[in-house]
């Protein structure tokens, strides 16, 4: 049996280093009449340590760009895959700007790297539209509101950008797609009577400097707004994971230098925080890992593991709390949909929207993440030594404490606090519309495919689970996210759908159908993938509601290593094949789900079965259910379109 649990992520791992973008330099023209030669997309090699190759939120190919440590060259993005990159070394300013061979200049804001982030990661840290306006205005948004000047700012980029992809068929208006500013385009900038910069896009000004070169009425502020608001859930679109505390030592508290950082995890006690692993009465310990996904939308759901004891004491000394998860049962901690736990510009869990872990009928148990914040956009550190690690401080430096990760619940009337580490990887990208064809991106007459309905069929790997099989119908939305589409008076085994509409979207996450049926977010997707033969679409999924009865709790597609990425291949649906779709992973081979929690009961059951007669007294005995539930770890999940006998669901549509 496979009884693989995901382990512990290593921030040791952060600095992996990328292999990406080369090319020539270019020598800049010092006459100041002229314009900027450009042949190369970054000023260093993004293979070095001191070099951070970066991505952009909007795919925007041949953006200028600037690095402040290189005077002598300029610089442009480039496509690269699913997403548009640019180099500059550490800590350099990154000034970003259109223009071509002439004088005129489109002036987009310059971006500290240090805001940007501190380390050489393995992903491209994104830099947003509304980083570039911050960068004009000086000033960090007081509010993700139009009304706020530098996200007035950032909707005025929007507009260019949009309207530039409009005018070379790249995209519809509304529609987030790569496009690329061309040598001529740029050249074009001489139709201008003066250069652009943050006077004129504050005034708005830039509108009718521009109409010579580029017409943005087309976009309404409303439009604008739509589109800065869907590149934040992008940027901060992901896989969210916590881990226990497997580094944090018993009996002394955690290293305070930078050269020695343990991370704690996910973990707290009864006590105050400074006492959780000091000799004390009735000292419990609490600790858990998760893993959480966030969707296009901005909604995170998904579920982790608790386990909650007394701490275990010996020689007077506090044992590392680790040792608990051969002590307890876990306890399972269910996130539903929630969409407003983070702030989406600066990235900091909300304290009086904190995200909720659900344990039980008993809402006053409930476990909240209270504060926090992304520091460099991936990572919350717990403590002030992992906190000064991510951004690089000097031991002497003062943390601002409402950036560490905290946590408290009440149990039984005792409250609970500690401290949580959380890592976000695999931020989504932009759908190709070659492959994501949604009514409002082809043309009249033309046809579409998404919103696509299908029916995931999961088997298991233990071949005593009774049933067999269970088949859970889904729609894959026009925006790119998973939810559910489960049929009136379904079965365990049999939840397909009949491909309904949706009707509202409901304040608990949940979304309510035409007939009436509530509906589940399930996922997302992450980008698209193109070859001669696979045209696909990645996929990512955690179901975790106890509607899901026996696959509740199953999660595929999350890519966190190898093998453990899935994709739908939609290439024969392209043709015309009505029912060609399948679902593999990254190596065209089946997908495996896990469930962890499953996985997690099964480690607890195989360790009460090995105890002797004695011992097993001072264990839980697992029940009949607990048993039958941890054969459900693991299995195989395959894809078909739903039944094309229903008009609604029929995969192929022609747009009118």
């Amino acid at each position: 049996m496979n009884k693989k649990i995901l382990l512990p992520f290593a921030f040791s791992t952060l600095a992996v280093l990328m292999h990406g973008c080369g090319g020539e330099s270019a020598k800049i023209n010092e006459d100041p009449t002229k314009g900027v030669t450009v042949t190369k997309n970054g000023s260093c090699d993004v293979t070095a340590d001191d070099c951070l190759q970066f991505a952009l939120d909007y795919p925007v190919a041949g953006l200028n760009f600037d690095c402040s440590g290189d005077k002598f060259n300029h610089f442009a993005t480039k496509l690269d895959s699913n997403v548009v990159t640019g180099a500059c070394k550490l800590g350099d300013e990154v000034s970003f700007y259109i223009q071509g061979e002439g004088a005129r200049k489109i002036s987009l804001g310059t971006v500290k790297l240090d805001n940007i982030s501190k380390l050489k990661i393995s992903v491209p840290p994104r830099i947003r539209l509304i980083d570039m306006a911050t960068g004009l205005t000086g000033k960090s948004p007081v509010s993700f509101s139009s009304s706020d000047e530098t996200v007035n700012v950032a909707m005025a980029l929007v507009k260019i950008l949009q309207s530039i992809g409009a005018e070379r068929g790249d995209n519809v208006i509304g529609d987030l797609q790569p496009i690329e500013l061309t040598i001529e385009k740029k050249d074009q900038l001489v139709k201008l009577s003066k250069d652009i910069g943050v006077s004129e896009f504050t005034s708005g000004e830039y509108i009718e400097v521009l109409k010579p070169w580029l017409d943005v009425t087309q976009i309404s502020n409303e439009q604008a707004f739509i589109m800065l608001q869907q590149l934040l859930n992008l940027t901060n679109s992901g896989i969210l994971q916590a881990d226990l505390p497997v580094t944090k030592a018993g009996g002394e508290s955690s290293s305070t230098t930078t050269n020695s950082v343990r991370p704690d995890g996910f973990f707290g006690c009864n006590k105050d925080l400074i006492d959780c692993i000091k000799t004390s009465s009735n000292l419990r310990h609490s600790m858990a890992n998760f893993l959480l996904l966030s969707d296009r939308q901005g909604y995170t759901l998904g579920y982790g593991q608790q386990w909650r004891g007394p701490a275990t004491i010996a020689s007077d000394l506090v044992l590392a709390p680790y040792v608990l998860v051969t002590k307890v049962k876990p306890v399972k901690i269910q996130v539903n949909a929630q969409n407003a736990w983070l702030e989406p510009v600066n990235r900091e869990i909300q304290s009086n929207q904190p995200l909720r872990f659900s344990l039980n009928a008993n809402a006053n148990e409930d476990l909240f993440l209270k504060q926090g914040k992304f520091m460099n956009g991936y990572a919350v550190a717990g403590t002030e030594a992992l906190y000064k690690q991510l951004i690089k401080a000097k031991e002497n430096e003062v943390v601002d404490k409402k950036h560490l990760g905290l946590w408290g619940q009440n149990i039984d009337g005792e409250a609970y606090n500690g401290t949580i580490d959380i890592l976000k990887v695999n931020p989504s990208s932009y759908l190709a519309k070659d492959i994501f064809r949604t009514a409002a991106n082809v043309k009249s007459g033309q046809s579409y495919i998404f919103p696509l309905y299908a029916t995931l069929n999961f088997k298991f790997s233990d071949a005593t689970v009774t049933p067999k099989d269970v088949k859970v119908g889904i729609m894959i939305d026009e925006h790119g996210d998973i939810r559910t589409d489960i049929k009136k008076d379904a079965t365990n085994i049999d939840m397909s759908g009949n491909c309904a509409k949706t009707q509202s979207i409901n304040p608990d996450g949940t979304i309510t159908d035409e007939y009436g049926e509530i509906q589940y977010r399930i996922g997302t997707t992450g980008a698209t993938l193109f070859s001669t033969y696979d045209k696909s679409i990645t996929v990512r999924m955690i179901l975790s509601n106890p509607k899901f009865a026996t696959v509740n709790g199953a999660m595929f597609g999350l890519n966190l290593t190898d093998g453990t990425g899935a994709k739908i291949n939609i290439h024969n649906l392209l043709q015309g094949q009505a029912s060609g779709i399948t679902l593999t992973n990254f190596s065209n081979n089946t997908v495996t789900w896990n469930n962890t929690f499953a996985a997690y009961q099964l480690v607890y059951n195989d360790l009460y079965d090995s105890l002797s007669t004695e011992d097993k007294n001072k264990y839980i005995e697992p029940s009949a259910e607990e048993r039958e539930f941890a054969k459900r770890y693991s299995g195989t999940v395959s894809i078909t379109v739903a039944d094309q006998n229903i008009p609604a669901c029929k995969s192929i549509q022609t747009k009118s």
